[in-house]
């Protein structure tokens, strides 16, 4: 069975920073090849987008985004109720810990039991349930 993963928009930011770390490297070959079934949540993509166009400006934001979605095998996600209702109770029991985006990727994870790869620092402390690969950069 492959290997599932949510990514958080810290790996896609990572990913397109001036020296992207190798171990973010290594799991987006992973992904590119087939290895690693990957989600992203749609907010997650503006929010990375976001993050691009505030750093480098809006064309690079495009252009980085486009081929990103171009170049690996993504499966973008959409909110159906489940996703919702757990998202919302996330948000409600750690309103000021996690932020709307973290709630809605932690929850998909959750609800899949897939591994969330994220450069978030505290959440294994939060969500001790959580599968959790977390990069360091």
């Amino acid at each position: 069975m492959k290997n599932k993963a949510c990514l958080d928009t810290g790996i896609i930011t990572q990913l397109y920073s001036k020296e992207p770390p190798k171990s973010i490297l290594h799991f987006m070959d992973s992904i590119k090849a087939g290895k690693i079934e990957a989600y992203v949540l749609s907010p997650i993509i503006v929010e990375a987008f976001y993050h691009i166009c505030k750093l480098k400006g809006k064309a690079n934001a495009e252009t980085m985004i486009a081929t990103f979605l171009k170049t690996y095998p993504i499966k973008i996600v959409n909110f159906n109720q489940s996703l919702i209702f757990k998202a919302g109770i996330l948000k409600c029991q750690h309103r000021v810990e996690l932020s709307y985006n973290d709630c809605y990727a932690i929850a998909f994870s959750l609800n899949k039991k897939i591994t969330f790869h994220t450069t978030e620092k505290s959440l294994s402390k939060i969500l001790p349930t959580l599968k959790l690969k977390t990069y360091n950069f």
